[in-house]
């Protein structure tokens, strides 16, 4: 027995099949190029093109070397949980990001917050702060999947550039004084505001290690030096690498 229907109710339902299964419709996110965009443009890959991919990706990581270092000890972390915040977002952007010319990783303003945030719960660097810490990246984490699901990200465009400015001035401050410490060579706990960070300073200015002021004052002063000249070297690695190798050679100066 053949069964049919009539015309209107087939064109209904294949009507209402493609809406369904459209990319605007409610099963647009299970096109798989939604979940894995990278299937889009991996095949078009060849050797040239990785090729220039792997030397801007060298340059990028000689860059990130010291910087992820550094936001790692800002947010209170182990130097080497910044290495690990610049690889495996990286590898996560690359894959699924939307942006080719976006370079994910670290920042100074959110380890400030992650340090702001987490300091009071757990003494820095210990077990219990690490566990926070991560638990609280986690949590971000879907937050930032739930709301670029419904596509708030446009929200950004309304943030107006003196906002992002006075964040970015206010967050350089607070790293600077919050760096004052190991600067001036002083054992000092860390503080959970940059004014008590500023006061704790003065107060043990005599407590002051002038090889270890010394010896930052240069690393400073080489590395602006560097970025004047020769723009284009890794001049943060390489103002580094150049006072280890300083301090390595000359230990009874420092």
């Amino acid at each position: 027995m053949q069964l049919s229907c009539p015309r209107s109710a087939c064109r209904s339902g294949r009507s209402a099949s493609s809406t369904f299964n459209s990319p605007e419709g409610p099963m647009r996110w299970l096109n798989r190029h939604k979940f894995l965009p990278f299937l889009a443009w991996l095949p078009q890959q060849n050797r040239a093109s990785v090729g220039r991919d792997a030397l801007v990706g060298l340059s990028g990581a000689i860059l990130a070397l010291p910087q992820s270092i550094a936001y790692a000890l800002i947010a209170g972390l182990p130097p080497e949980y910044g290495l690990y915040a610049a690889i495996v977002p990286v590898l996560v952007a690359c894959l699924w990001g939307s942006s080719w010319h976006l370079i994910c990783g670290p920042t100074a303003a959110i380890s400030i917050v992650l340090y702001a945030s987490v300091s009071p719960l757990a003494v820095p660097a210990s077990q219990d702060y690490i566990m926070l810490i991560l638990l609280l990246t986690f949590i971000a984490g879907v937050f930032q999947l739930l709301l670029g699901m419904m596509r708030f990200g446009a929200l950004v465009n309304f943030v107006s550039h003196s906002v992002v400015l006075g964040f970015t001035l206010g967050a350089a401050v607070v790293i600077a004084l919050g760096q004052m410490p190991n600067l001036l060579g002083i054992d000092l706990p860390s503080q959970t505001t940059a004014l008590k960070s500023l006061t704790t300073v003065l107060e043990h200015w005599r407590e002051v290690d002038l090889s270890s002021l010394m010896l930052g004052l240069l690393t400073l002063a080489l590395g602006i030096g560097l970025k004047l000249l020769v723009p284009r070297w890794p001049t943060l690695l390489i103002a580094l690498v150049s006072s280890s190798l300083l301090v390595w050679l000359w230990p009874a100066m420092f």
